[in-house]
């Protein structure tokens, strides 16, 4: 089975991760539907809670307990006599600054700030396992910790992560003795009136989301990006594309993502971008030999004694001395073809995907003949010395 076809609960790591502020009850709640009444079950090999200083203490009490008292966590597991599932103190992350200040109070647009970039890192880390599968639910917390996560999943996300919302009954919402319905049900007390836990009604709401991970750069998925930062970047890419070459720096940035290009891959694409600038046409390498067009290209790059330079010439006589046409034809597609992919290959690599498409040397079919060119108009193309 590929993992293009496995469901959350076949994979080996599974992780839930639950946003949580006063209200330690949804975590329990949230595993009682995915462990217990779901069908097939999701049985974390993991729990993982994001709060603040605050939440994280009032999450400790009620869900790991006190010296030998157990909490409701446990309790939950041994009821419903579920496999180990792997969930400590250690496992509660409390939001802080890069300063290690932890953040009890994120009204300000500094905490948020703090709180986005925070939750982002953790959902990337925990999306880095091609063998795991995430789940993350958005049921405490304030209202911007939960939009931070589920906007953090759509960057990050896979096809195996889910997200999710939380519901119970109102009678039994947020109530301090009810954690999950237990197997053996009990009566609770709430404002004078008794309930029966076997009436507690919980609906755990799949949300679906946009999963954007193919689409994003990789340079910016595996960086070390905040929340806002990455937003930025991807927002670039939302408007026009424009090609930018440093001549003397060997530079070359797409929307202002920078591009690692080597040597000959480099001198060919800035090739084609002078070609596009100078609206010379197309390349078809079945009319005319560009071996001199490039050569005097890679030279005002690299140098006349450039290692790369010895093997170009060489190439370059091979095919002025060819007699055979479909020889000379040959030998340039033997050459620029595969600096074409690996051009092709490190730009994908770089923007990913969607982002790539613009800036690819695009090749166009006619007639059995096929031109290449970079697709960009001259005027997105710009190049200094």
């Amino acid at each position: 089975m590929t993992l293009q076809n496995k469901q959350p609960h076949q994979y080996e790591n599974r992780i839930l991760l639950v946003v949580v502020g006063m209200t330690p009850q949804v975590v329990t709640e949230t595993l009682y539907k995915l462990a217990v009444q779901q069908q097939p079950a999701y049985i974390p090999t993991e729990v993982h809670l994001i709060t603040t200083q605050e939440g994280a203490s009032s999450a400790t009490l009620a869900l790991l307990g006190i010296e030998n008292k157990q909490g409701w966590f446990q309790q939950l597991v041994q009821d419903y006599q579920l496999p180990n599932i792997q969930f400590s103190v250690d496992n509660i992350h409390i939001i802080k600054d890069t300063e290690g200040q932890f953040i009890d109070d994120n009204e300000s647009s500094e905490h948020n700030r703090i709180a986005a970039d925070f939750i982002t890192h953790k959902i990337k880390a925990f999306t880095q396992n091609k063998d795991s599968a995430l789940h993350v639910s958005l049921a405490g917390g304030r209202k911007t910790m939960s939009y931070y996560a589920g906007y953090a999943l759509s960057l990050y996300g896979r096809n195996q992560d889910r997200l999710s919302h939380v519901l119970v009954d109102k009678n039994f919402q947020n109530n301090a003795n009810f954690f999950y319905p237990p197997a053996k049900p009990i009566r609770i007390e709430i404002n004078n009136h008794y309930y029966n836990t076997d009436d507690a009604r919980i609906i755990l709401s799949d949300i679906p989301y946009v999963r954007m991970q193919q689409h994003i750069p990789k340079a910016l998925l595996d960086g070390n990006e905040g929340f806002n930062a990455t937003v930025e970047k991807i927002q670039l890419f939302s408007g026009p594309s424009e090609i930018h070459i440093s001549l003397s720096d060997k530079a070359l940035t797409l929307n202002g993502v920078s591009i690692d290009l080597k040597d000959k891959p480099y001198a060919v694409y800035v090739w084609l971008c002078q070609r596009k600038k100078m609206n010379k046409s197309a390349v078809i390498f079945d009319d005319e030999n560009y071996f001199s067009e490039f050569k005097g290209i890679f030279s005002n790059l690299f140098g006349e004694h450039d290692g790369g330079m010895d093997s170009i010439e060489d190439r370059e006589r091979a095919i002025k001395t060819s007699k055979n046409p479909k020889e000379f034809i040959q030998r340039q597609k033997a050459y620029f073809r595969p600096h074409f992919s690996k051009i092709k290959g490190v730009i994908e690599q770089q923007l990913g995907e969607k982002f790539a498409q613009p800036f690819l040397i695009q090749s166009n079919e006619n007639n059995n003949t096929v031109s290449y060119q970079i697709s960009l108009e001259a005027n997105a193309i710009h190049i200094t010395q």
